[in-house]
């Protein structure tokens, strides 16, 4: 998927069905396998899956999520956060880096 040239984004995409029980790791773990054949650098969240991307990759990617859980499920949640620089970009890896250096 990946296109090359734009800025970076940092997006957190969490997306389950609603109303189908307690557990919702089967669905996730749909998302998930989405997420990770996209070739994208992600990170697994207990709320959300972070993915590093241009703009483009990530609706590209989110919108794929969203087709394979609607095909299955009759309402799904879904939401998106994006981390976006205009200047320089930083990675994924680095903003966890920069945290943790001040812990």
């Amino acid at each position: 998927m990946k296109k090359g040239g734009g800025k970076m984004v940092i997006a957190e995409i969490a997306a389950f069905p609603i109303g189908e029980g307690e557990s919702l790791s089967k669905p996730v773990a749909k998302v998930v396998k989405i997420i990770k054949e996209s070739g994208l650098k992600y990170q697994i969240g207990a709320m959300g899956t972070t993915v590093e991307g241009e703009w483009e990759e990530i609706l590209e990617l989110f919108t794929k999520c969203r087709n394979k859980l609607i095909e299955s499920h009759n309402r799904i949640y879904m939401s998106l956060k994006t981390d976006e620089r205009r200047t320089e970009s930083h990675s994924l890896a680095h903003k966890i880096k920069a945290v943790e250096e001040k812990i």
